[in-house]
């Protein structure tokens, strides 16, 4: 088996809907998944990922460089919750292999999705697209809107956070603050989602230690998901989270779109 890169994916057992990913890198991949298949730890994977050069020109060193991005764009996107124990840092390339390497890994992240392996692409980002910068109000703009919709906030029991459609996905915007206390009745899958994300570093509690201030964009699957981890128990989404421009619910924002988009 040439030398390369491999990803392990499977469902997170503590959480539905989620994936767990491994990555690794080796000369002999194929023992090193006969390997990964025997360790209990590792027994959540049910497919597996091998990324190699039909060339056979991929080195021990290319192979760590590829490792560690990968597992940082895995860990930057928050799509599934990494179970490698380390994340090491490789930078011993130079220069000219280090952008050849770059550009395998842009490819890597084209062909990902293709496969059915959405776990790179950025929260809100439409696969394929370079989502850009967010857009700036002006004339044509109103504020509390981006180029993906309106934006909406958050501040039920001092939490202060915002968030956005973008792509099917509810995103929560980088520097929200979420409440640092759970409520008494928080259930234990919220629990375990909130402790990951803190794990992961998309949540990190301020200086004050009385919040946990989102460090990237976070996508969830629905506002109310959102919601919840902001609140640190359950509560409804489209309820709480309110346009910031005209202080309407998501709830009933949502159903002025839907009848707007209704034929006469």
């Amino acid at each position: 088996m040439r030398t390369g890169i491999y990803l392990l994916l499977g469902p997170d057992p503590d959480l539905p809907g989620r994936q767990c990913v491994y990555v690794g890198e080796g000369d002999q991949v194929r023992s090193r998944l006969a390997a990964h298949d025997a360790d209990e730890a590792k027994d959540f994977f049910t497919r597996a990922v091998l990324i190699v050069s039909k060339d056979e020109n991929l080195t021990k060193a290319h192979g760590r460089y590829l490792e560690s991005r990968v597992i940082a764009a895995i860990r930057g996107a928050g799509r599934a919750k990494l179970v490698n124990s380390t994340e090491p840092p490789f930078k011993g390339l130079p220069e000219p292999e280090i952008a050849d390497m770059e550009r395998v890994l842009d490819e890597i992240e084209v062909l990902l999705p293709v496969l059915g392996f959405d776990i790179l692409r950025p929260a809100g980002q439409e696969a394929g697209v370079d989502s850009g910068p967010p857009a700036k109000a002006g004339p044509g703009r109103p504020l509390g809107t981006n180029a993906e919709g309106p934006i909406f906030t958050f501040t039920e029991a001092g939490a202060d956070a915002k968030a956005r459609e973008a792509n099917g996905e509810f995103v929560v915007m980088a520097g929200s603050l979420a409440k640092r206390q759970e409520v008494p009745s928080c259930p234990d899958a919220l629990k375990r989602r909130r402790l990951e994300l803190m794990s992961e570093g998309a949540l990190e509690a301020t200086p004050d230690g009385k919040f946990l201030r989102f460090t990237a964009d976070t996508a969830f699957d629905s506002p109310s998901g959102a919601s919840r981890v902001v609140y640190g128990g359950n509560v409804s989404g489209p309820r709480y989270w309110k346009h910031v421009a005209t202080g309407q619910t998501y709830g009933d924002w949502r159903k002025r779109q839907i009848g707007d988009s209704d034929p006469a």
